[in-house]
This record gives C-alpha cells, sequence and structure tokens, in this order.
C-alpha cells in the first residue's frame, strides 16, 4: 500500500528566532516586541507572507511603526517561520 506524504493543514505554524536575529529582539522595547509577535503570526498566514521576496525561499517585512525591517524564511512543509534578522530602516 502506498505511503502519501502527510501535509499539515493550514492553521497555526511554529516561529524560529535565528541568533542574530534574538540578539536584536533582546535589544528592543516590550512594546515593539508585542508588535513583532503579531506581526510573525501574521506572516505565517498564505495572504500575508512573501509581499517582497529578497531571494529564493527568504522574505522582507516592513515594520514601520517601530522602524524594522524583518527578514524571514518559511517552510511550507514543516509550517516553520524563522526569522533570521531584524534591523533598523530608513
Amino acid at each position: 500500500m502506498p505511503q502519501h506524504a502527510r501535509q499539515r493543514p493550514p492553521g497555526p505554524h511554529r516561529i524560529h528566532y535565528s541568533p542574530q536575529a534574538w540578539r536584536e529582539v533582546g535589544r528592543m522595547p516590550s512594546e515593539a516586541f508585542v508588535d513583532l509577535q503579531a506581526t510573525l503570526e501574521r506572516l505565517g498566514e498564505a495572504s500575508v507572507r512573501g509581499a517582497i521576496p529578497t531571494e529564493p525561499g527568504t522574505f522582507r517585512h516592513v515594520l514601520a511603526r517601530h522602524g524594522l525591517v524583518l527578514d524571514y524564511a518559511w517552510d511550507e512543509r514543516s509550517r516553520t517561520l524563522t526569522l533570521l534578522a531584524v534591523a533598523r530602516g530608513p
């Protein structure tokens, strides 16, 4: 009997922080961190994700309210969003 690859249904996803991103997250005020978390949750939704592709598999999102630029990767198979970097925007 053939085995079919099981894919997770749309819905909750996991969020990972790279060490570089985590370092920057530790420096931000709590209000910015709360907004960052909410943004990462929204970026897990296909309708929001990938507005600005930077290179294959990675994306960029601007959190204008706090002047932050987020670089992240999305793995559909594991439904995992990895925050790669956080930088201050112009």
